[in-house]
C-alpha cells in the first residue's frame, strides 16, 4: 500500500473513531463541561504547545545525532509528532499506532533503516522519560507529605510504601533500558521471539538474510547513538522529561478553572500526573483510558487533600483537550504543506 493510501486510510479511520468517542462521551455532557470551564478551555488546550515542540526536539536529537544532513525540516517533524500522538491516542492496545505512521512518513527522506531506528529509539526514549518522571513524581510526593501538614492516613502510608518500591523498580528499568541502548535490543528481541513455541516457526521464516542484515544495522545505530553520541542522547532525555513536566500544566489550569483561584502548583500537579499516568500505563488496553483515568485522578486528588469527586471533572476536561488535539493531529495527516517546504533545514 502506498504512503498516500495509508494516510487517507488513517485519516478516515481517525475521523470515525473521533465521532465514536464523542458519542461515547455524550454530546450534551461534552458541551456541559466546556461551558463549565468557559474561556479556560483555550489555555487548557494550548498547554500541549508546551509539550509537542519539546517532543520534536527530543526526536530530532535521536534522528540527526551524527551531524547528518537534515533532510527533514523541524516543522515537518513537529507535524508528524502531533499526528503520530493523535493516532496513538485512538489506538486501542498499547498506543503504538503512531510509530509505523512516522516510519512510513520519514523513510522516503532518510531511508527505511534510519527511519525505523529513529522512531524506535524515540519510542524507547519516551518510555525511559516515563520512568524518570515517575521517580521525580514520587520524590515530590514524599516532600509534599513532609511539609504539607496532611494527616498520614493508612491510604497515604500505602501510597508512600508503594512509591518507595516503585522508585526501585524505575531505577532497575532505567538501567535495563540504558543497557539496551548500549548493547542494542532489536537482534536480542527477535532471538527471544525465535524461542517462543507458538510463533517461533513463523519468526524463523521471516528472518531472511536481508531482514537479519536490516535489524543488525538498526541495532548498530542504537549502539552508535548511546556509545558515541552521549550528548545527543542526554539532550533527548532532557527534552522528553521536560515535556512530561510541562504537561502537568494542563491539570494545574483545569484545577484553577474549577476553583476560580490559583489553588494548586506544579509540585501538586506533578504528583497527580504521576499517580494517574502510572495507573493508566498499568491498564493500557482501553482507548483514551475510559473510566480508568477518572478513577486514578480521584485517587490522586484524594491523596493530596482535594475532593476526590473532582476526578471526574478533571478527567472529562483532559478528554476534551485530547479530542481537540486528535482532530488537529488527524487533520495534519492531510495538510502536507505544513513544514514541507523543501524538506530541508536552512
Amino acid at each position: 500500500m502506498k504512503k498516500k493510501h495509508i494516510n487517507i486510510l488513517l485519516f478516515f479511520i481517525g475521523i470515525i473513531l473521533i465521532v465514536v468517542m464523542i458519542n461515547n462521551l455524550g454530546w450534551s455532557e461534552l458541551l456541559f463541561y466546556i461551558k463549565k470551564v468557559g474561556w479556560w478551555i483555550i489555555p487548557i488546550i494550548a498547554t500541549r504547545l508546551l509539550m509537542y515542540p519539546l517532543n520534536t526536539c527530543s526526536w530530532r536529537e535521536l534522528t540527526f545525532y551524527n551531524k547528518q544532513e537534515k533532510k527533514v525540516s523541524w516543522l515537518r517533524m513537529f507535524r508528524l509528532t502531533i499526528s503520530g500522538y493523535a493516532i496513538n491516542y485512538i489506538t486501542p492496545v498499547m498506543a503504538l499506532g503512531g510509530e509505523p505512521y512516522r516510519i512510513v512518513a520519514m523513510k522516503k527522506d532518510i531511508g527505511t533503516k534510519r527511519a525505523t531506528s529513529s522512531v524506535l529509539t524515540y519510542a524507547m526514549m519516551h518510555i525511559l522519560s516515563h520512568f524518570v518522571f515517575w521517580i521525580i513524581g514520587f520524590v515530590c510526593l514524599f516532600f509534599f507529605f513532609m511539609y504539607s501538614g496532611l494527616e498520614l492516613t493508612s491510604f497515604r502510608r500505602s501510597i508512600l510504601v508503594f512509591g518507595c518500591i516503585f522508585i526501585v523498580i524505575c531505577v532497575v528499568a532505567i538501567i535495563f533500558m540504558i543497557r539496551a541502548y548500549k548493547n542494542g535490543i532489536v537482534v536480542g528481541f527477535f532471538n527471544i521471539l525465535k524461542k517462543i513455541p507458538i510463533i517461533k516457526t513463523f519468526v524463523k521464516k521471516k528472518l531472511t538474510e536481508e531482514f537479519n542484515n536490516t535489524i543488525i544495522e538498526i541495532d548498530s545505530q542504537f549502539k552508535e547513538l548511546f556509545n558515541e553520541h552521549r550528548a545527543s542522547f542526554s539532550r533527548s532525555l532532557f527534552y522528553e522529561t521536560l515535556s512530561r513536566i510541562m504537561s502537568v500544566t494542563e491539570i494545574m489550569i483545569i484545577m484553577w478553572a474549577v476553583n476560580g483561584v490559583f489553588c494548586i502548583g506544579m509540585v501538586e500537579s506533578i504528583i497527580i500526573s504521576t499517580i494517574t499516568s502510572l495507573i493508566a500505563n498499568l491498564i493500557f488496553i482501553f482507548p483514551m483510558q475510559v473510566g480508568i483515568r477518572e478513577g486514578s485522578l480521584s485517587a490522586a486528588l484524594a491523596c493530596i487533600g482535594f475532593n476526590s469527586k473532582l476526578g471526574v471533572f478533571v478527567g472529562m476536561i483532559t478528554r476534551i483537550s485530547e479530542l481537540a488535539w486528535i482532530i488537529i493531529g488527524m487533520g495534519m495527516i492531510k495538510v502536507k504543506r505544513f513544514g514541507n517546504y523543501g524538506n530541508t533545514d536552512k
